[in-house]
This record gives structure tokens, C-alpha cells and sequence, in this order.
């Protein structure tokens, strides 16, 4: 990442190493006292959105969620970032069914808890046709790669054309990336739920949704399959149908987004992905 040294000299850190995983780059770092905090920087055009999103991740904390504190949002001359303070534990190889119980516990926190904008179920719909980058969607790259992704993309465009936002909720909290490998874990016990940087205010079983998606793809292989059957029984029995319908397009949406943004030598491995896991509940 260009600039880190100067953003680091600005804060008064100094850098541990470099952490594993993610997409920002986030870095173990340590302040003159010697706490240790992890740091991640974005452009200063994030500013706006990583306000609202740490401010979700405050309120989580609030309603009993293990969020990292503290966890804050700033500035520096040259680039926004986050900080937050090291929590033990590590994220774990193996997604048991005990994490799993935990993650979904803490999800139920987040049903009707936001303050903030109302906008997630009109720009959700939106972005099942046209480009919404406010909730992490862009269908030019799909398009461009044409195949079966463009192919996809055309059936979720089609979904979203008579799609109703009324189907959806505005008013839970939503982490955006709520995922088997987004928490820490001290064996059995999740001792923090990480990455906020894409939450905002919304429909909390959009990350429902992910979950069920994440734990489908890797049961047995990283997910536990009696974690796999828990989530998929929760996500069946709180997600109607024609909300999880809507969820999928979404979800895919943003998996073919990324990959062919930013990794498009998954791209092929995402496609079957989402027509195993996702297109049969549109289709």
C-alpha cells in the first residue's frame, strides 16, 4: 500500500506485520504504549461510508455483539482508515458447529437495530439491473466477460425487473460480509465478529443469506457439516422464499462483481459456485 509510512509516522504506530486475508491490506500495528491494533486504509472518497459503517459496528457492540473496542473511523492527509484494537483468538480452520450457534446468536442481535438510512431495499432492487456501487455492485465487468457470466447476469437482471422492495427490510443491522472466516474463536468460543467495513444499515438476512452461501460451498472442507445443516435450517425458517429469491440475485451478484474485478482467475470456480448454491433459489 503506497503511503502507509506516512499514515503510520501521522498516528504514532508502528507496524507488527502484515495480517492474512482480507482485501484492504490490514496491518498488526502497535502504539507508543505498546497496544496493539489493527489498522486498515482506504481512499479518502470512503470516508463517508466507513463513517456509517463503524457506526453500525458501534451499535452492534451496544446490542451484545463481540465488535472489537475500540473500533474507529478516521483520517489522515492522504488516506481514511480504520483501527481497531486486537482481540484474542484467531480466525479457525474449522467452522464447528459451536461457532456457528454463536455467529447466528449474534446475527439475531442485529434484527431492527439500526439508525441511519432507509435506502437498502430500493437500492438493492436497483442493483439486481443497473450498477449500484452504495451496496458493492457493478454490472459492467460481469457484462464485459460475457459467457456464462454474462449469462447469469442475465437472469438476475430479469428477477430484478419486477422485483418488490417491499420484500425487503430497512431496519436491521447488516455486516455485508457476514461470513464462516469473518469472526475470532478461542476453541469453541467466538471472542469477536471482525471486518465491518462494508456494514451499513438494511437487511440483516442478506448476510443470512452469504452465510448459508459460504457454508455450502466449503462443507466438509472448512465447514463442519452439522454447522452447514444449522445454518441452512435457520437461514430456511427466517428468510421466506420470495426475500431469499431476491437475496440470491444479490448475493451472486456481488461474488461475480469482485471476481471479475479484482480476481478473475476465480472466476470460473465462482461460476459454478453460484449456479450450485445460489440459482436454484431465482430460478
Amino acid at each position: 500500500m503506497t503511503g502507509d509510512r506516512g499514515v503510520l509516522t501521522e498516528l504514532g504506530l508502528h507496524v507488527v506485520g502484515r495480517l492474512d486475508g482480507g482485501e484492504h491490506g490490514a496491518l498488526a500495528v502497535e502504539d507508543a504504549a505498546g497496544t496493539r491494533h489493527v489498522l486498515k486504509l482506504f481512499t479518502l472518497g470512503e470516508l463517508d461510508r466507513l463513517t456509517v459503517a463503524i457506526d453500525v459496528a458501534t451499535q452492534s457492540r451496544e446490542r451484545g455483539v463481540p465488535v472489537p473496542e475500540p473500533y474507529v473511523v478516521g483520517r489522515t492527509a492522504s488516506h481514511a482508515y480504520t483501527l481497531q484494537r486486537h482481540c484474542p483468538g484467531a480466525v479457525p480452520d474449522w467452522f464447528a458447529d459451536p461457532h456457528a450457534r454463536q455467529l447466528l446468536q449474534h446475527w439475531e442481535a442485529h434484527v431492527g437495530g439500526a439508525r441511519g438510512p432507509r435506502d437498502w431495499p430500493e437500492r438493492m432492487v436497483n442493483a439486481l439491473v443497473h450498477t449500484e456501487l452504495d451496496v458493492f455492485v457493478a454490472h459492467e465487468p460481469i457484462r464485459a466477460t460475457g459467457g456464462a457470466a454474462a449469462d447469469v447476469l442475465d437472469e438476475i437482471e430479469a428477477v430484478g425487473r419486477t422485483a418488490d422492495p417491499s420484500l425487503l427490510r430497512d431496519d436491521d443491522l447488516m455486516h455485508a460480509d457476514w461470513h464462516h472466516r469473518n469472526h475470532l474463536a478461542d476453541g469453541e468460543t467466538v471472542t469477536a465478529v471482525i471486518d465491518w467495513e462494508n456494514a451499513r444499515p438494511g437487511d440483516g438476512r442478506a448476510d443470512l443469506v452469504l452465510l448459508n452461501y459460504w457454508c455450502d460451498v466449503y462443507e466438509g472442507i472448512g465447514v463442519d457439516p452439522t454447522a452447514a445443516r444449522r445454518v441452512r435450517s435457520f437461514t430456511a425458517e427466517l428468510v421466506e422464499p420470495a426475500a431469499r429469491r431476491l437475496l440470491a440475485c444479490y448475493v451472486a451478484l456481488v461474488q461475480l462483481w469482485f471476481v471479475t474485478s479484482s480476481r478473475p482467475e476465480r472466476l470460473e470456480e465462482t461460476i459454478g459456485r453460484v449456479t450450485r448454491h445460489l440459482a436454484p433459489l431465482w430460478r
